[in-house]
């Protein structure tokens, strides 16, 4: 750990009443908990209108920046701020809370509104759901005719979640309708599909016992997981299909022996993406503070998926096997006498 101090000049002088530091640590991982012990001491040492301690964003797993804009009224505006700043550095995991009005006294126009922004850092993981507490905290002590909504920062990061579960949604379908034309039927593809909701399961088993929360990476990782898991079912499947196209297997007799022969590469595949990502998950590469959810997702995710795949998928292929089988069966109707 290094520390490196300098004194703010003003005019070319130098003001001997600012100052700043900046400490380094080896450990990127451990700046969100650093930060919070630093911010103590210093608040303890200088108070705390006096202090700001804030950790780097290009070093802090969970640091990312926060914005709330009201628009209405100037004068209620004024009457609120500082109100306000109480209510937003009351929250839990949001820090250096600020504002355009307390800075400058400058009302600043938003789509032609009068408004005024107040930003801070957030050192907590779930960045979203901070936002939405703070909005609905805010917003519960805001006279008539002034409107809360996200700032900039906030905005790109709900809307950045938005597009993510687009994303994953696209590739599903996408995956599906590749099934589609190689298989050449509507049915079995549907099949496969039932693998995914088994690697959710996987993954929130995952967060929940590793304290995480859904985020940009989580969504990553799940995207991940619908190729992955997609290709093992369709290992699965396309041995089954053979079996009953060119062997005149019936339904139980393929999917035994496709399980069978499939189960050594199924899980081979499975295990060996799993302790690649076993060194993210902990923390021993560099740079894993970053993606360590998204690894511990993929691994939740495969290890449910790859154990329930091989009982789910062909329970499911054998009820629609018998469906499809009854429905061929049926007599038709007789006509009238």
């Amino acid at each position: 750990m290094g520390i490196a101090g300098r004194m703010f000049g003003m005019e070319g002088g130098i003001d001997q009443t600012l100052a700043n530091t900046a400490i380094g640590v080896e450990d990127a991982g451990q700046v969100d908990a650093l930060t919070i012990i630093v911010r103590q001491k210093a608040e303890q040492v200088f108070g705390a209108d006096n202090t700001i301690v804030s950790g780097g964003s290009f070093m802090s797993s969970s640091l990312s920046g926060f914005s709330l804009i009201l628009s209405g009224d100037p004068e209620k505006l004024a009457d609120v701020n500082d109100e306000v700043l109480a209510a937003l550095a009351g929250i839990d995991g949001l820090t250096n809370v600020t504002s355009n009005l307390a800075e400058e006294s400058v009302i600043l126009r938003v789509d032609g509104r009068p408004s005024v922004e107040y930003t801070g850092e957030v050192e907590t993981q779930d960045a979203m759901g901070l936002t939405s507490t703070a909005k609905a905290k805010v917003q519960a002590i805001l006279p008539p005719g002034i409107r809360a909504s996200e700032g900039f920062e906030s905005e790109q990061q709900t809307r950045g979640f938005q597009e993510a579960v687009k994303a994953m949604l696209i590739s599903i379908v996408a995956v599906y309708l590749v099934m589609i034309v190689t298989f050449r039927s509507f049915v079995h593809p549907f099949t496969i599909l039932f693998s995914l909701p088994l690697a959710i399961i996987g993954a929130a088993v995952a967060l929940w016992l590793t304290s995480g929360v859904v985020g940009l990476s989580v969504l990553v990782g799940l995207m991940m997981l619908v190729g992955i898991v997609v290709t093992n079912a369709i290992v699965l499947m396309d041995r089954v299909q053979t079996n009953r196209k060119e062997r005149g297997m019936d339904a139980r007799q393929a999917l035994v022996e496709g399980g069978r022969t499939r189960l050594r590469p199924i899980l081979m595949t499975a295990i060996a993406t799993i302790l690649a990502l076993v060194p993210l998950a902990i923390g021993f590469t560099e740079g894993a503070f970053i993606a360590s959810e998204l690894a511990r997702v993929v691994i939740g995710g495969l290890l449910t998926s790859t154990l329930l795949t091989l009982v789910i998928v062909p329970v499911v292929y054998s009820l629609l096997d018998r469906l499809a089988t009854a429905r061929r069966k049926k007599p038709e109707a007789a006509p009238p006498g």
